[in-house]
């Protein structure tokens, strides 16, 4: 008996050349025509994804420096902030000027086409006073009043015999009244 193994005897080499080839015909047409036709589309992606990210990097920065000077101007101009969003009263405006004259009127001027974004008013005041310090501290005052005003020229002072009279305008800049509703 013979104990040799002989199973490689019966394997057709001609066969197996043949599958080898079909094998390695059907990889590389899987390869050329799924795989390389990608790889060029594949590079241009690669390197748009790269211009992309240079661009994300340069707004992402951008954005940083905005929203670190605009925390910063917040906190510089808080007042200035609570002013737009404080609501004009007439009443108050009133009872602030009558700190620095004795008598004050205030009257809202019709507002123009134009200056739709502000409320503009006209400011009558008396004074006893011999100097106008006080129209100039009321001025000055205005800085660090609730709402945004801006006194307007021209300004018209006239001096009596024991008073002052000044007539201007002011232009209070109101969110809350330009409002539509």
């Amino acid at each position: 008996m013979n104990n040799l193994d002989r199973s490689l005897d019966k394997i057709d080499i001609m066969k197996l050349l043949i599958f080898l080839m079909i094998f390695l015909i059907v990889t590389f047409a899987f390869i050329f025509l799924l795989i390389i036709p990608h790889i060029k589309e594949h590079r241009v992606l690669q390197a748009e994804h790269k211009r992309v990210l240079v661009h994300k990097n340069r707004v992402e920065t951008l954005f940083l420096e905005r929203e670190a000077q605009l925390n910063k101007l917040t906190m510089e101009n808080t007042h200035v902030v609570l002013a737009f969003k404080h609501s004009f009263s007439p009443e108050e405006f009133i009872a602030y000027a009558k700190e620095f004259f004795t008598q004050v009127s205030l009257v809202e001027v019709s507002k123009l086409e134009y200056q739709k974004e502000f409320v503009e008013y006209e400011l009558n005041v008396t004074s006893t006073l011999k100097t106008p310090t006080n129209f100039y501290n009321f001025l000055e005052g205005l800085n660090q009043y609730k709402n945004i005003v801006q006194a307007d020229f021209p300004i018209h002072l006239e001096a009596n015999k024991n008073t002052i009279s000044s007539v201007f305008k002011i232009k209070v800049y109101d969110i809350n009244a330009t409002k539509v509703p």
